[in-house]
């Protein structure tokens, strides 16, 4: 299956209004100060676009201040070092790798800039939507998320993570995260993760315990999933399906079956793949177009992940 080539800018600029241009392009307006020399001004820039998120590095040969205005989209700043000092809507932190920053939609912010930043851009409607889905309901207002985000460890750590693989990866144009299949889910994990680990007016509500579905719409979830594991789905699209909550699906899930709704339908990728290898001509197809044709991002992962359920690599099923 081919990579499918994903919107990217790229820039390599020392010109202060090229940068602006492009960048307010693909994060936000914002005005530049040079805080260095400069003549050594600089930036290097790549930004890609997968469905509702804008992410990759920004890396300035000189410290910044910038001053910037986010209409419609969330910003999250990950610099690579410290200190950032970063204002925006009554609050100030001084964040580095271990405190990322978060700037609400339609909030004036203003922030020193180090060498080297993470950034990612995330549309409102997108978060909104992400919300709606977890808390079973409507939501009247866009969750106004707190300025610094510890990602030092716990969930902020593991969402850190998420979200640099995801950067590393979209720099490789054969890259798997390019095949609808796995991107999908991975955007929306990263806003999931992104709801679930910020503080906001909703924090509560998503800690509080949701009421479990019972067996028969686990069972209704069941056979959606198999009937569309081919599909790129996430659990929001399966929760969508059987009329019920993502959170309450979930509860159902490991109540039943001990699982997530995500991982059973890894389980029966998996025995896709399985039925897939079984059939094929090993001197025409390989294991991994068989992973990638079922989602499964990481080669050795699925080789792995193979051997526990099978006994054996998915490379001896292909040859025998």
């Amino acid at each position: 299956m081919a990579a499918t080539p994903l919107p990217a800018v790229s820039l390599r600029s020392h010109d202060l209004d090229e940068t602006r241009e492009v960048a307010t392009r693909v994060l936000h307006p914002h005005r530049l100060t040079v805080l260095g020399d400069p003549a050594s001004y600089g930036i290097a820039l790549h930004i890609v676009t997968l469905g509702p998120l804008n992410i990759g590095w920004l890396r300035y040969d000189t410290a910044m201040r910038i001053e910037s205005a986010h209409p419609g989209h969330y910003q999250v700043n990950v610099p690579s070092a410290g200190p950032m000092v970063a204002t925006s809507g009554g609050e100030s932190v001084v964040a580095g790798p271990a405190l990322a920053t978060v700037y609400n939609p339609d909030r004036p912010a203003s922030f020193t800039v180090p060498t080297s930043v993470l950034a990612l851009r995330i549309s409102r409607r997108a978060l909104d939507h992400e919300l709606e889905g977890l808390l079973d309901r409507p939501v009247r207002r866009s969750p106004a998320l707190s300025l610094g985000l510890d990602v030092s460890s716990g969930r902020g750590a593991r969402w850190l993570a998420l979200v640099r693989s995801l950067a590393s990866d979209l720099t490789d144009e054969h890259a798997l995260i390019r095949q609808p299949m796995v991107a999908v889910p991975y955007a929306h994990s990263v806003l999931a993760g992104l709801l679930l680990t910020a503080r906001h007016e909703y924090t509560d509500e998503l800690a509080s315990p949701a009421l479990a579905v019972g067996p028969p719409t686990v069972r209704a979830a069941q056979a959606f999933i198999e009937a569309n594991a081919a599909e790129p789905l996430t659990v929001g699209d399966i929760a969508t399906a059987t009329g019920v909550g993502v959170r309450g699906l979930q509860q159902g899930f490991q109540r039943a079956l001990g699982m997530s709704p995500m991982r059973y339908l890894r389980e029966v990728r998996l025995r896709e793949a399985h039925r897939d290898l079984r059939a094929a001509d090993p001197t025409v197809t390989t294991v991994g177009a068989v992973a990638a044709r079922w989602g499964f991002r990481h080669q050795g992962r699925f080789a792995a992940e193979y051997r526990r359920r099978y006994g054996h690599p998915p490379a001896d099923t292909l040859r025998h």
